[in-house]
């Protein structure tokens, strides 16, 4: 995909599924909610009692598989680093809540607001790579690489 239509793809409310490295070796993945802004992947996790969290704090890398459900697949790929972001915090749990349902996302960040641990994560990729099938994307090769 072009940057244009990677832009367009994230901008689709869609499930991402993260994966990180636990302590001991093991891949862990998790699907979230997630906003696409700023050249960044902005989701938000717990850091005490979820996994994510606590991955995120002992410095795993990250990384984020976002594909579509409909033929011809999509996808975008998302490796880098993860950064707990504290500025505006209430404000970008509303904006990603929001994106999947007005009424259900306010609802959720009313709860969300009141556990201690919540933060709000910031991914700048180091590393994209997307590809769309109908485009003939069916390799490697043919894929389109943003580093």
């Amino acid at each position: 995909m072009t940057p244009e239509e990677i832009e367009g793809f994230l901008a689709e409310p869609r499930l991402a599924h993260l994966a990180t490295v636990a302590p001991d070796g093991r891949p862990r993945t998790r699907p979230v909610w997630f906003v696409w802004a700023d050249g960044a992947m902005w989701f938000t996790t717990r850091l005490e009692s979820r996994f994510i969290g606590t991955d995120i704090q002992a410095g795993s890398a990250l990384a984020a598989s976002i594909a579509s459900e409909d033929r011809p697949y999509r996808a975008v790929l998302l490796r880098g680093t993860a950064e707990v972001w504290e500025e505006d915090r209430e404000a970008w749990l509303l904006r990603i809540s929001t994106r999947y349902g007005r009424a259900e996302g306010e609802r959720w960040v009313r709860g969300a607001l009141k556990e201690a641990d919540r933060v709000v994560i910031r991914l700048v990729p180091t590393s994209t790579v997307s590809w769309d099938f109908g485009k003939g994307d069916r390799t490697p090769a043919n894929a389109g690489r943003r580093r």
